[in-house]
């Protein structure tokens, strides 16, 4: 089972996200199809900005031409909104970001790399790419990078607080609840693709190592995933009045004093 579905199974298991939820993938293709079949999930939008890989068959489920950083729907338009391995390849991740928090009603989960000291090691040994070539390579130079462009597109890779930074920035009358989910995985697929020996045999390598360092350095793996649930409590500086959210006066009253400002503090 890939790390995407058992995930997935996991949050469906602790009832997060119910199976008759309405949900919208971004960037998405077959793969979040198979996971989303395969999880029992009943009604879900895929959409990209083109078909990925030219499949068009996205049945049971509905397929939708969308640009994730700026999304036709309207505000809390689906429970849920999820993204497996296409923020990287927006030119704005953290604008993606956004925008996915922006139509869902409940919540986000999302699927990318994490900044890691191991992850940036490898790296600097060429192990793992800052720039993906190889999506590029297998479509000829046609599509594959930046925006589904034929420029091969910089891996954006997110750290826990950044994560929290950037809901918190973009939904800042809320409290959000954040969970954070660890794997790893070594890109066989890909090594075995270089010219390169060293690389080569870390592929055929790879399948012994990977259980070994997933249990002794969970935090330090390329797989990342964090499921935001928004908007659990409105922050206590705030408060609800004729419908709409404002700023508490007898709050700011209890735990500042205004008179004691000065400009020149």
């Amino acid at each position: 089972m890939s790390f995407y579905q058992k995930v997935l199974t996991k949050v469906i298991n602790k009832n997060i996200i119910p199976k008759k939820a309405s949900i919208l993938v971004v960037a998405g293709g077959k793969k979040d199809k198979d996971v989303f079949l395969n999880c029992g999930f009943e009604n879900v939008t895929i959409s990209n900005l083109d078909y990925d890989r030219g499949v068009k068959n996205y049945g049971p489920y509905s397929w939708k031409n969308e640009d994730a950083e700026n999304l036709s729907f309207q505000e809390n338009e689906f429970d849920w909104v999820f993204v497996h391995a296409g923020l990287h390849h927006c030119a704005s991740p953290h604008k993606a970001l956004c925008e996915m928090l922006r139509v869902s009603k409940k919540g986000i989960g999302v699927f990318e790399s994490r900044d890691s000291l191991l992850n940036n090691f490898a790296n600097k040994l060429g192990l793992a790419p800052s720039y993906e070539i190889e999506p590029c390579v297998l479509s000829n130079g046609k599509f594959g990078g930046v925006r589904n462009s034929n420029i091969p597109n910089y891996v954006y890779k997110w750290t826990e607080n950044e994560v929290r930074k950037t809901v918190n920035s973009y939904l800042p009358q809320y409290k959000h609840n954040f969970q954070f989910y660890y794997g790893l995985l070594v890109p066989i697929e890909r090594l075995v693709m270089s010219k390169n020996i060293f690389k080569k045999v870390l592929a055929f390598t790879g399948k012994i190592l990977v259980p070994f360092l997933t249990f002794f350095f969970k935090k330090q793996g390329n797989l990342f995933a964090f499921i935001v649930i928004k908007n659990i409590d409105l922050q206590p500086w705030l408060k609800i009045e004729n419908g709409n959210i404002v700023f508490d006066l007898e709050y700011s009253k209890r735990k500042y004093n205004p008179e004691k400002y000065s400009e020149s503090n």
